[in-house]
């Protein structure tokens, strides 16, 4: 018969199984490539500046005679910097906007609603 604490049980031991099988695959990796992690991978910068999460493959030819991992192009021009500095502008005023919609939107609540706000701050106290 299914329960809910019978679900919980299970949600639990198969979180454990997962960490168990885990840890496994990771010593058997450790033991037979020298690394922890299943791929490598790095943060890089592409072409346009932003950055993307790279992970690395293996070649037959070394990174510097090899023309196709050459085209990626990890670094960035000198004047990308720029439009690097307006998107990150664009998404610090999208960012205070929506913090201030928030805050307008609940000082509204708080007008209509203010025997509300007065019984949360004496919860929470």
């Amino acid at each position: 018969m299914p329960s809910p604490e019978r679900l919980e049980k299970v949600v639990h031991s198969m979180d454990a199984l997962d960490k168990v099988v885990q840890e496994r695959e990771g010593a058997l990796r450790l033991l037979q490539t020298c690394q922890e992690k299943a791929r490598p991978h790095a943060w890089r910068r592409d072409i346009f500046g932003r950055i993307i999460w790279h992970k690395f493959k293996q070649w037959p030819t070394p990174w510097y005679l090899n023309r196709r991992y050459n085209r990626k192009r990890f670094f960035t021009m000198p004047y990308v910097d720029r439009f690097v500095r307006l998107r990150t502008e664009k998404q610090a005023r999208i960012r205070a906007r929506k913090e201030s919609l928030q805050k307008k939107k609940e000082r509204i609540l708080q007008a209509k609603f203010p025997h509300l706000s007065q019984d949360q701050k004496s919860s929470t106290v």
